[in-house]
């Protein structure tokens, strides 16, 4: 069988990382980072033990020059993306009143705008079979303390994911979002910043009694780019544990904090 290609940005760590190791199975693989290339090299090291060809490509996605450079890399390369997951982002976690117009133009640059270019140049070859992944987020869906800004770039990126459905659907591609509930990775412990008691309220929480971690998101995403998951489009398939399915934390949170 011919191998698909995925490229998946914010790939040399955390959710991305286990998504790219995952989907290295059988795909060919763009690893993206922004500028730990080490990281990256590692991650591209993994995925070429798995049987895949890979390509490395640091990039800033919040500078839309460095962005259609990643995309016309990948294309070079492979010659198409079969498989784009959009996991990156960027932010600062204060209260609203707190952000200046260089934090919004940051984050909404990497979130959205880098997210709506990458498609703009991979769909026109993504074949048949094609896939979009997005990775959202609660913060999407409940105000959190901090995340006001990430949860509004992150509710955009759903509402496009579902357009993108629409769209690409008559050429075989479908489009999907997956929200992370609170995941085990240095984004985490920089939000809580050595708050324990804010790590133990998350636990408490969460129906399963425990955080998630990127395997379980990762499990989740090579089902949906599978054939398995071909009839899937169009949704919003949140892994938290449960923590959402009773309204989560996020009141007890904001005392908290």
């Amino acid at each position: 069988m011919t191998r698909r290609v995925a490229l998946v940005t914010g790939s040399a760590r955390g959710i991305g990382r286990a998504i790219l190791e995952r989907l290295a199975v059988d795909h060919d693989c763009v690893v993206h980072g922004r500028r730990d290339v080490d990281a990256a090299q590692e991650v591209a090291r993994i995925a070429g033990a798995a049987g895949a060809r890979t390509l490395v490509v640091t990039a800033d996605l919040a500078d839309p020059d460095q962005v259609a450079d990643l995309a016309d890399q990948a294309l070079a390369r492979f010659g198409r993306v079969d498989t784009l997951v959009a996991n990156a982002a960027s932010t600062v976690f204060r209260p609203l009143a707190g952000l200046a117009a260089r934090h919004s133009r940051t984050t909404f640059a990497t979130v959205v705008d880098s997210l709506v270019e990458l498609v703009h140049r991979t769909a026109p070859v993504m074949r048949p079979g094609g896939r979009l992944l997005t990775i959202g987020g609660l913060d999407a869906r409940f105000a959190q303390a901090g995340h006001g800004l990430l949860g509004g770039a992150k509710a955009a990126l759903e509402a496009l994911t579902r357009s993108w459905a629409v769209e690409l659907g008559p050429q075989g591609v479908t489009a999907n979002t997956i929200v992370p509930g609170p995941v085990r990775t240095d984004s985490l412990e920089i939000y809580l910043d050595g708050r324990e008691d804010v790590r133990r309220l998350l636990v408490d929480h969460t129906p399963v009694g425990r955080l998630c971690t990127p395997a379980d998101i990762a499990d989740v995403a090579a089902f949906l780019v599978s054939p398995a998951g071909g009839m899937i489009s169009g949704q919003v398939i949140t892994v938290d544990g449960g923590i959402s399915a009773q309204g989560g934390p996020w009141g007890a949170m904001r005392e908290l904090w």
